[in-house]
């Protein structure tokens, strides 16, 4: 008799707990965009950004590419970095649009990104010391870039 009882009562228990999984997935929350992902996202490019500025086989690739392969550059990292973004499973991240189809993590890293590798290149005095063109700084700024959007990305995902 008692162990009917035990049973039943096991029986319960696995149904209370299935039932409070199923709640659980069906309310979980997803998190917006937040001041501190964006912070994140500044100490990642960052972290990228600075070791490669400093590096003369960057300056060096940056003077040889040309702009198309600069613009090349800049499409692959923004589509690469949409189709993550968009179609990644980044767990807590909640995909926020603007203009309904570009997301907002997409617009912000990519801002924080070429920033952060315009000011790297400037505050290390590579450019105008090294690089002392306006096309070959841009052309190094993509090519920074590409990293500091690694690092920013990264980073912001990682939390």
């Amino acid at each position: 008799m008692e162990e009917k009882k035990i049973e039943e009562i096991e029986r319960e228990l696995h149904n209370i707990e299935e039932q409070l999984k199923e709640i659980n997935s069906r309310f979980k929350l997803q998190e917006g965009f937040k001041l501190s992902d964006f912070i994140q996202e500044i100490a990642g490019a960052t972290l990228m950004a600075f070791p490669f500025a400093a590096n003369s086989d960057v300056w060096e690739l940056s003077q040889k590419m040309s702009n198309l392969h600069a613009l090349l550059l800049v499409v692959l990292i923004v589509v690469g970095l949409y189709f993550v973004i968009k179609y990644g499973k980044i767990g807590n991240w909640k995909v926020q649009n603007v203009g309904g189809f570009v997301p907002l993590r997409l617009i912000t890293i990519l801002a924080v990104s070429f920033t952060v590798s315009a000011l790297a290149l400037l505050i290390l005095g590579v450019y105008p010391a090294i690089v002392d063109s306006k096309e070959w700084f841009l052309r190094a700024v993509v090519l920074v870039s590409l990293f500091s959007v690694m690092g920013s990305f990264g980073l912001d995902a990682a939390k």
